[in-house]
């Protein structure tokens, strides 16, 4: 009996704890088994739709092709000077580029009608650009001057014409002020120079003061070149006369002198060749002369003479 109700009670103990854990075991959260997700099936891709997103990435995009500018006209022109006469920096520098595409190597053909055909003033503008204190117009329109002063026609109208002023007093005052492109102005000036008719009369346009240095007092080409122009300009009295009360005579001198290359080397339009010119043309004249003497001119050419060097 007793066995028995012993038995019965462990029954009941163990029921109850199984009972117990059982409860345990499934309220409480973390002993929850979670559901396991049913894979889904994929979605389905077209593959035109994949395509078009593919070529359409910015990678794939090809880049157009530059449209190649316009190469410019002589029908162009008028709208140019518009252009140069009323904009400024960029606009105008663009445009002076395109004046001087149209007279550069290439279109050497174009010099002579932009100049003398009488449907541009394309001078004044040029001249104006003179001017500018930046030098991305001004050199250009040195540069496009340059070319135009090369035929003959034209050395005529820009020395005479009624731009003459402008043009000869913008590349003079330049030259004065010593301008990163003063040699160009040289350069250009010397191209008129060599029309007789001109020499007589380019430096009443110079708005350089009597008794100063027209050739400015920069290096290397810019020198060269101020010598070339005054080789050419010292053919006339008048300008000896303004020559000889500055220090050319004593710079040109002065050049011979300090020159480290002998004289069997000096090349044509080297600094050597120009000045030797120089010297020989304000010897001409009386009211030079003196000028030179005083420079030491005689002592310096006399050594070249002895050893035969000068012919």
């Amino acid at each position: 009996m007793q066995w028995t109700m012993l038995y019965q009670s462990a029954d009941l103990i163990w029921i109850f704890s199984n009972q117990l854990i059982t409860s345990i075991t499934f309220s409480f959260p973390i002993f929850q088994p979670k559901p396991v997700p049913v894979p889904s099936e994929p979605p389905k891709m077209d593959l035109r739709i994949f395509f078009n997103q593919l070529i359409s990435f910015p990678i794939f995009q090809p880049k157009p092709a530059p449209v190649p500018s316009k190469p410019p006209q002589m029908e162009d022109i008028s709208d140019l000077l518009k252009t140069m006469m009323t904009e400024k920096g960029e606009k105008s520098a663009a445009a002076t580029k395109r004046i001087y595409e149209l007279c550069d190597v290439g279109h050497k053909q174009n010099r002579v009608p932009m100049v003398c055909s009488g449907k541009y003033d394309i001078l004044t503008p040029l001249a104006q650009c003179l001017t500018q204190e930046s030098g991305g117009g001004r050199r250009l329109a040195c540069l496009a001057l340059n070319n135009l002063s090369i035929p003959t026609e034209n050395k005529r109208v820009m020395a005479h014409g009624p731009p003459s002023s402008a043009v000869i007093g913008g590349l003079c005052k330049v030259i004065a002020e010593e301008k990163q492109d003063f040699y160009l102005c040289c350069i250009c000036l010397m191209n008129l120079s060599f029309l007789e008719a001109n020499i007589t009369t380019m430096l009443q346009h110079s708005p350089v003061a009597e008794g100063s240095d027209p050739s400015g007092s920069g290096k290397s080409e810019g020198v060269r070149w101020a010598c070339g122009l005054i080789k050419n300009l010292a053919l006339s009295e008048e300008n000896a006369a303004i020559f000889g009360k500055t220090d050319i005579p004593k710079c040109v001198v002065d050049n011979i002198r300090n020159t480290t290359v002998p004289p069997p080397r000096w090349t044509a339009n080297s600094l050597e060749h120009f000045s030797l010119f120089v010297i020989l043309n304000l010897s001409h004249w009386p009211v030079s002369r003196d000028a030179l003497i005083a420079a030491g001119a005689i002592g310096v050419i006399k050594p070249i003479m002895a050893e035969g060097d000068l012919q």
